[in-house]
């Protein structure tokens, strides 16, 4: 959602208003929500670093005000807050939207889509990676890395957006995510983080650590060097859940608009596809070979 924020002393920004909408409208889905977004912006609210979206603050807001569909009463009225529609004079139900800087050039699933050079495709690269490294640093997992969740500045820069679904590692240290708070796009999420096709679901449980980051910013650098998502050569998103879950790395693409993905690039987008997480390298040691390969560009 895109707003105006406005001090009385300074011009007018343009602002982002991030609101996370219930599947439902349940007393129990808005509650499940509100504790999402107070997580998240627990998470994001101490991120300060060049290449993270900056967390200006929260609002709040009706749930009529942000879109939410009415729902009957009992008397066939409509009551258009309520969570549970039990009566029409309850206060409106509200929730809290993150502020954060508007940017004008998008994300970079559309960014990307520009004739951009080499070197600031590399650029681009070697910011998710910092903002990727920076995290860790402070024991948090991103857990949904995407080429969606990186927002592009007005310096064309990258920012790295989106922490629903991050965790700080000492809360979590040694336990495990149900498969249902395991986000993300599938094309760019890390291989163990799917149950395999060997029978063993009961006992699968997915988690996050830092290499499934490490194994996403493979995936956005593919995407960066080529505009081609991950599995590029498979249309149907089930059919690559299925590949995931047989193991199997995503092609080499090929053809136009591939040409840069020379052989040393694609074998450090591999690197980070290692099916053995140990032995993918860290944000990073992956930061600083995309440095270097910038140099190189």
């Amino acid at each position: 959602m895109r707003g105006e924020f406005k001090d009385g002393s300074a011009p007018t920004e343009i602002v982002a208003v991030k609101h996370i909408i219930p599947q439902g409208n349940s007393k129990d889905e808005w509650a499940r929500v509100d504790v999402r977004v107070r997580r998240e912006i627990v998470v994001w609210m101490r991120l300060k670093h060049d290449n993270i979206v900056a967390l200006l603050g929260t609002v709040k807001a009706t749930g009529a005000s942000i879109g939410i569909v009415p729902q009957q009463t009992t008397n066939g009225e409509e009551n258009r807050d309520s969570p549970t529609g039990e009566t029409s004079d309850q206060p409106p139900f509200t929730c809290h939207g993150m502020v954060s800087h508007w940017m004008m050039n998008g994300n970079l699933d559309h960014f990307i889509k520009e004739n951009l050079e080499l070197g600031h495709r590399f650029q681009i690269a070697c910011d998710v990676a910092a903002g990727l490294t920076y995290l860790h640093s402070e024991d948090i997992i991103h857990g949904d890395l995407t080429s969606a969740n990186v927002l592009i500045d007005d310096n064309g820069r990258a920012r790295l957006v989106d922490f629903g679904l991050s965790s700080i590692m000492a809360e979590f240290e040694n336990t495990s995510f149900i498969t249902s708070t395991i986000g993300g796009y599938l094309r760019f999420r890390a291989l163990e983080l799917m149950p395999p096709l060997d029978g063993s679901y009961e006992d699968f449980k997915p988690v996050l650590t830092p290499a499934c980051d490490v194994y996403s910013l493979g995936s956005v650098v593919l995407q960066i060097l080529t505009g081609k998502l991950p599995y590029h050569n498979i249309i149907d998103d089930t059919m690559v859940a299925l590949v995931v879950a047989q193991r199997k790395q995503p092609a080499r693409p090929s053809g136009e608009g591939c040409e840069a993905l020379i052989d040393k690039y694609w074998n450090f987008i591999v690197g980070c596809w290692n099916n053995d997480p140990n032995e993918r390298p860290s944000a990073e040691k992956a930061q600083g070979e995309l440095i270097r390969l910038l140099k190189e560009a």
